[in-house]
Parts: C-alpha cells; sequence; structure tokens
C-alpha cells in the first residue's frame, strides 16, 4: 500500500503543470474568441473540472457571452464565433452588441438588404 501511494506521489511530482500561470493568462482571450469551457480544456488537455476549479482559484471567469435579447424578449441565437465578432466590432465602435445588432437589423430593414447580406437571389414572383 505504500508503494503504491508513493508510486502515485512521485508520478504526480513528476508531470509538468498543463495550467501555468501564463496559460491562464490567456485564458480570457479564449473565452472572447467565442470557446466554451469544454474547447479550452480540450484544446489545453486538461479536464473541464479542473479548468474550472483553477481558473475560479485565479479570479477568470469562464463564462461566456450573454445571449442578445429582442425588445419583444425573444432570444437572438448566434454562434459563438458570430456573438464573439460582434462583441469585437461592437467595442471597437464604441457601443453595445446589442446596440450594434440592432443599428445593423435597422439597415438591413430599412434598405431591403436581406438578399445582399444573406448572399442569396432574390425570390422571384410566381406567375
Amino acid at each position: 500500500m505504500r508503494l503504491r501511494f508513493a508510486k502515485q506521489r512521485f508520478r504526480c511530482l513528476m508531470t509538468k503543470p498543463i495550467l501555468t500561470p501564463d496559460v491562464l493568462a490567456g485564458i480570457p482571450a479564449l473565452i472572447e474568441q467565442g470557446l466554451c469551457k469544454a474547447d479550452i480544456a480540450e484544446r489545453l488537455g486538461c479536464k473541464v473540472s479542473t479548468l474550472a476549479v483553477r481558473c475560479s482559484t485565479a479570479g477568470i471567469s469562464l463564462k461566456g457571452h450573454r445571449k442578445l435579447v429582442m425588445r419583444d424578449k425573444s432570444p437572438v441565437n448566434l454562434s459563438r464565433k458570430a456573438l464573439a465578432g460582434l462583441t469585437a466590432h461592437a467595442a471597437a465602435i464604441g457601443c453595445s452588441p446589442a446596440q450594434l445588432a440592432a443599428d445593423l437589423l435597422e439597415a438591413i430593414a430599412r434598405d431591403n438588404l436581406y438578399e445582399a447580406v444573406l448572399d442569396k437571389a432574390p425570390l422571384q414572383p410566381v406567375d
């Protein structure tokens, strides 16, 4: 029993830590890119639970972006990548992601740009 415990302790001492301070410092950037906890853990080669505990200890939030919600309270479901891009552009121009999304949708509706934005041919009326 003692030998088994000693081997386990030795093995733990010999492995290099995955979540070093430098790696932990890069995690907020991964969250901003739209990666979820599972994606980050897989990329770093650790368990999700280990990532969560180490980030909690280091004061790093693993919460992603919130979903956008329309005025009528209906949610707008965007991919993490799209939401991250929207958030980054909104920050660059000094507004909120919700305001940028609203401005984009207003311009598309006002100028009838649906097909242009979606890169689809307009629907032809059926005779």
